[in-house]
């Protein structure tokens, strides 16, 4: 049994995700980068998500670099994962050093999708200095774009969208951060590479954003937090089920449900009780 999850905005988060709420003697530090604390989970989902992890394999998926997923000491300490899924699905980690055979599967997937140059010539002719403060090619994999949001153009964005989509990659708004991926980089596959290597028979998924829509569809079972992309695209759809609450808190909720659906009768029937599945 495999509980995978994204960890930005749906396990842990930022004093600005956090929000007005944000008080440090109230949560736990599980980042640390240059000399200070930037992320947080609540006592309660670590509580939860140690109790949960002694009978489920947990692995940690997020479109963070090797880099910055590493950053996150507090997961790698108490929870120690076999495998994670970093760069968006582009490597898999398997005792903290990338699979080459996966690296060598998503090279050859990458072919299928459009040459990276000519994706960040097309975004550099709709981008301006207004709204876009910087850019960087991840891991060699997509792009990571450092936003103001607010003046970020909204329509302009939706029209290359749909442009980007006839060169196979997707774009993807989280806070202050635009995401450009292609196709062959997506978290779902790379789960889906880990449930074959570690032998399981399940999976439970959560994630916030319309980059981990991949992750929740290779699950049996999805939850998806009050807040973010997916829930303001889907929260009328009766697509996906969603936590009771936003926030911090909703971190507290899905591993709750989650641990309430491995011991669900149905699950052990072969049956899923999930609004969402693949």
């Amino acid at each position: 049994m495999i509980f995978a999850s994204d960890l930005d905005r749906t396990l842990i988060y930022s004093k600005k995700a956090i929000g007005d709420s944000f008080v440090e003697a109230e949560v736990i530090p599980v980042e640390l980068y240059q000399g200070e604390h930037i992320s947080f989970m609540s006592p309660a989902s670590s509580k939860l998500l140690v109790e949960l992890s002694k009978t489920t394999l947990f692995v940690p998926v997020t479109t963070r670099t090797i880099e910055q997923y590493e950053r996150i000491f507090y997961i790698r300490e108490i929870f120690r994962p076999k495998y994670a899924v970093t760069s968006n699905g582009g490597n898999v980690l398997i005792d903290g050093v990338p699979d080459p055979d996966w690296k060598k599967h998503v090279d050859e997937q990458l072919r299928s999708s459009e040459d990276a140059a000519k994706v960040i010539e097309a975004f550099d002719n709709i981008s301006s200095p207004e709204w876009v403060k910087s850019y960087r090619h991840s891991d060699n994999l997509f792009y990571s774009i450092i936003l103001e949001r607010e003046k970020m153009p909204l329509d302009v964005v939706e029209d290359f969208r749909k442009e980007l989509a006839k060169m196979r990659w997707n774009l993807s708004v989280q806070g202050r951060k635009m995401y450009l991926v292609p196709d062959g980089v997506n978290k779902g596959e790379g789960l889906l590479h880990v449930k074959a290597l570690a032998g399981a028979s399940r999976i439970a998924a959560s994630g916030d954003s319309l980059l981990d829509e991949s992750l929740l569809k290779a699950a049996d079972y999805a939850i998806v937090p009050r807040h973010g992309e997916i829930y303001a695209a889907h929260q009328q759809s009766g697509l996906y089920t969603f936590t009771d609450r936003d926030g911090i808190h909703a971190a507290e909720d899905l591993i709750v449900k989650i641990s309430e659906w491995f011991q669900d009768p149905k699950f052990n029937s072969g049956e899923t009780n999930s609004s969402f599945h693949a």
